[in-house]
């Protein structure tokens, strides 16, 4: 045994002569490794297995002489010949590796941590038919594992859901998690919108299989198959019982349609949203639809996600208090362009918060700034972890920012879209005072975001909190009220975020935090705004941190906000409503079969990849 350390980690760096990351040259080089491996035998010769075990023993002694070279790091030569042997040595241990051997219930946890790690939708499908083309033994371990085929994507309208008739019979008797999603690259005709009758045709086949039905997700873009859902939903209430998750989203404009063929009228009863009996629904979303509000029993939530209803549609205020009062866990509330109807002033007043001691995040958007702050004040939720602020309509945010300061002790995240105040000392002091009263703020996404608010996270607060100082302090003054050292905002704000926003404010953005002594770890912009980065930005970026910089994709989390959740517990597990990638020929290559080398290999790359702990103890055997 050679030290204590059985497999040393990879440095972290870029590999010399290639520009790529570890990631990415681990990555790429193993591909090629892999493809020039030669074809599998089922049962390999034991002179082969001993020549594998022999060089993987000769690729470790390599790997920790290396490591420990005190010219590792200044030879180039020396950092790439650690890379290569590094990735030949995994490869050698996966080929050495009897997984055949694993009992039943260990292969099946192996393949449910790979499928379920899939980046995306379309990504895991394929995974799960791949299983299936390696041997007979992997193919009737997952055809037979009814949790692997009981998420269901129906997006395969072109081949008439013949991929989603397979996953409901493999999916057995198990809870049935589903989507339906509407999008472009799914349709027969991309300018042809799914129809009242397509979506009869697909609730038919979807029909026997009610009763298991756990969680249902619809984007839909049309009214007409809208109507046709909340319809059956009604007529089938008393098959739903089982279900705990709703979301239905109505991603077309307008926010009414009282079409030809489908008068609203018509469908009135459907709008209780399963006839009322959603006493285990504790998730749901409602997008561009609206309910019978006092018809429908909705308590006990988690969340309750209200999205682009017109305002005289939503619940009134005592039904909206009654909701949040009967969910005492709730974790999750937003009101995108939707929320409770505004009672006159006096019976607004006479009300006390909601006392929402779980809630962990609040999102607030596409309002009045006066609206905003009805709705920060009917509730009162100390324990927020994350607020979302966006899209409000005003020039003016002072009020909500106001009314937000000491609301959220507790906040790690916050996201503010086009977030603004006068440019005037009441202004600044009003932003210095709220971001006072968040001292624990970790991530913050801003966009749109005008100097005059951002420049409070790097300028002497003192200067801010006084009534008697101008916006632009003289050096006597300033000198006047400075003593015992600067009041330092979010102090422990370590990264941010930012769209939309010029490159000189984010820079000065970075340097005034660090020359304050309380330097951003990261700061993710999209690719478009780093790629516009002058050379001379760059290089103010990389004298704060070298690693400050990172590409993020729109509309993802980022890893900073994955590991604070986590942190908190709350592993974010979502299915997602909009997939990461729409590949028009997806669904077709799921029936391609293929049982080419790449495709063993790399499944045998991801579920291995995952379970570091069988590497571990195949280092053990080998040394």
């Amino acid at each position: 045994m050679m030290g204590s350390q059985l497999i040393p980690l990879p440095p972290l760096t870029i590999i010399p002569g290639t520009n790529l990351t570890w990631e990415s040259f681990e990555h790429h080089f193993i591909l090629e490794l892999l493809r020039r491996q030669p074809e599998p035998t089922i049962h390999e010769p034991a002179e082969i297995s001993a020549n594998n075990r022999m060089f993987s023993t000769q690729l470790k002694a390599l790997i920790f002489q290396l490591l420990s070279s005190s010219q590792l790091l200044s030879q180039p030569a020396n950092l790439r010949a650690l890379a290569e042997a590094w990735c030949n040595r995994k490869v050698l241990l996966w080929r050495s590796f009897p997984f055949n051997n694993l009992p039943v219930e260990i292969v099946i946890n192996i393949f449910r941590f790979a499928v379920w790690s899939t980046l995306g939708s379309p990504e895991g499908i394929l995974l799960r038919f791949r299983l299936t083309w390696v041997c007979r033994r992997w193919r009737h371990i997952v055809v037979h594992d009814q949790t692997l085929w009981n998420t269901i994507l129906f997006t395969d309208f072109k081949i008439g859901h013949a991929r989603s008739r397979l996953f409901l019979q493999r999916a057995g008797t198990s809870a049935l998690d589903l989507r339906i999603d509407d999008n472009i690259p799914s349709r027969v005709t991309p300018n042809q919108p799914m129809t009242a009758d397509n979506m009869q045709q697909l609730l038919d086949t979807l029909a026997p299989k009610f009763s298991q039905i756990r969680l249902f997700i619809a984007v839909i873009e049309m009214w007409p198959p809208i109507l046709v859902l909340l319809d059956r939903l009604h007529k089938s209430s008393r098959s739903l019982e089982q279900i705990e998750r709703i979301e239905i989203h109505r991603t077309g404009r307008p926010y009414r349609w009282n079409g030809p063929g489908y008068p609203l009228s018509d469908y009135q009863h459907a709008l209780t949203l399963c006839d009322g009996r959603t006493r285990r629904v504790n998730s749901i979303c409602l997008n561009g639809i609206h309910l019978d509000w006092d018809r429908c029993h909705l308590s006990n939530l988690t969340v309750l996600d209200l999205r682009r209803m017109p305002p005289e549609l939503g619940p009134s205020f005592e039904r909206f208090r009654e909701m949040l009062k009967s969910s005492p866990n709730l974790k999750k509330l937003c009101l995108d362009g939707a929320g409770p109807i505004r009672p006159p002033e006096p019976a607004e007043s006479s009300h006390t918060p909601v006392v929402l001691p779980q809630l962990e995040s609040f999102v607030l958007g596409d309002f009045s700034v006066e609206y905003a702050v009805f709705c920060v004040n009917a509730i009162h939720a100390p324990n927020v972890h994350e607020v979302t602020v966006l899209n409000l309509l005003s020039a003016d945010h002072t009020q909500l920012i106001r009314a937000l300061t000491g609301k959220f002790p507790e906040l790690l995240m916050a996201t503010l879209y086009g977030l603004d105040v006068p440019k005037s000392q009441q202004g600044a002091k009003a932003v210095a005072e709220w971001l006072l009263s968040i001292p624990k703020v970790k991530f913050m996404r801003m966009a749109l975001i005008k100097p005059n608010v951002y420049a409070n996270f790097f300028i002497d607060s003192r200067l801010r909190l006084r009534d008697d100082m101008p916006l632009i302090a003289t050096l006597e003054e300033s000198q006047a009220i400075i003593g015992n050292g600067p009041i330092i905002l979010c102090p422990q704000l370590e990264a941010i975020e930012v769209q939309q926003i010029d490159h000189e404010s984010v820079i000065n953005f970075a340097y005034g935090r660090a020359k304050d002594g309380v330097p951003l770890r990261k700061l993710y912009v999209y690719k478009e705004w780093e790629e516009r980065l002058k050379p001379n930005g760059r290089m103010a970026l990389q004298r704060i941190g070298p690693d400050l910089l990172r590409v993020t994709q729109p509309m993802t989390m980022t890893p900073f906000e994955s590991d604070l959740w986590k942190q908190l517990g709350e592993g974010r597990e979502e299915l997602d409503i909009y997939p990461k990638s729409n590949d028009s020929n997806e669904a077709d290559a799921c029936w391609t079969i293929s049982f080419s080398l790449d495709v063993l290999l790399m499944l045998l790359l991801s579920c291995i990849t995952l379970c570091t702990h069988l590497l571990v103890a195949i280092d053990v055997l080998l040394c």
